[in-house]
């Protein structure tokens, strides 16, 4: 693999790293193993909401604070670079946006200018009301990772496709490339997102797509350990099973349904090999720098060993078979 985002490193109002998840004391030996592998480890900082990126980023004192705790981490040897997830879809003010793209000026005349010189990238959020970056801000970043899934999410209306390729929904691969390139991010620095994980709803109908009846469920690929991820429980690879599945060319999606007990219907979407196999097919296609895979070890390395190996296999039956 090109490198290896930690995630997650929350910050706060006041520029602090708010939660650290154990970074760096609890993952030494990720540390040392990223460094035997010779696997580039960048940390992923998130922010999530506009209350605190306003407050931060309209401070005298605030980005100062931040600056120095991005530095601090990026000193690491073990540290490769930084990774801003800054998901921020509406409410925004103009002077916390200024404020921070002059932030991200700094940082990256810092971390290039350490030695060896320390790589810095961005989550690039799309559908959103609050333009986080601009063509200037963006020409600054070693990549740009792009929101290229939730298409549809736990409260859509209606079923459908996580990470759809192509087709009418108003977030697909295509589109979400189409707008990085209007933004001037080069091809080969633009990175796609794809989810292993899925959504599953209860719904109207048999139909695709049908509305959706209540709040959905995260999915992961495949069986992960309760302890691991206690309130993630189904696995894709077993609904499609006992369930069968059906590959929409419309969007380059897979899904399943069926009724459960209660004669309720359910339907649940996902992305498997035959819908990867597209993406490569796209990525490479329009010479783009790769893609990124959200989260490892939902799928137990069998996407992501299609995706490195191109070791295709005939059926989504073989994938489970495998596991």
């Amino acid at each position: 693999m090109d490198r290896l985002f930690f995630f997650e490193l929350k910050v706060d109002s006041s520029g602090a790293i708010a939660e650290r998840h154990g970074w760096p004391e609890q993952w030494v030996e990720l540390q040392q193993a990223t460094q035997r592998q010779k696997t580039p480890l960048d940390l992923t900082l998130t922010l999530f909401d506009a209350e605190t990126f306003n407050q931060l980023f309209s401070s005298d004192q605030a980005p100062n604070k931040l600056l120095a705790e991005c530095l601090e981490l990026a000193a690491n040897p073990y540290v490769n670079g930084l990774h801003l997830d800054f998901e921020i879809y509406g409410g925004a003010s103009s002077k916390a946006i200024t404020n921070y793209r002059l932030f991200l000026t700094q940082l990256s005349q810092q971390l290039h200018g350490l030695s060896p010189a320390r790589g810095l990238s961005v989550f690039l959020p799309v559908q959103t009301e609050s333009a986080l970056y601009d063509a200037p801000s963006l020409s600054l970043m070693d990549w740009v990772v792009s929101q290229s899934y939730d298409s549809h999410y736990r409260s859509s209306k209606h079923a459908g496709p996580v990470a759809p390729l192509t087709g009418s929904d108003e977030l697909t691969w295509e589109k979400a490339a189409a707008d990085a390139f209007a933004l001037g991010v080069p091809r080969n620095r633009l990175i796609l997102t794809f989810p292993l994980y899925g959504y599953e709803w209860m719904v109207l109908d048999n139909k695709p797509r049908s509305p959706t009846q209540k709040m959905g469920v995260t999915t992961t690929f495949s069986e992960v350990d309760k302890e691991l991820l206690p309130d993630v429980q189904i696995s894709i690879t077993q609904r499609v099973k006992q369930f069968g599945a059906t590959q929409d060319p419309s969007s380059g999606s897979s899904y399943y349904q069926f009724q459960n007990q209660q004669g309720q219907h359910v339907q649940g979407w996902f992305e498997d090999w035959w819908s990867l196999s597209r993406k490569i097919d796209f990525v490479k296609a329009e010479k783009l720098g790769g893609i990124t895979f959200f989260v490892l070890g939902y799928d137990k390395e069998q996407l992501l060993g299609y995706y490195l190996y191109q070791k295709k296999p005939k059926s989504l039956d073989d994938l489970i078979d495998r596991q």
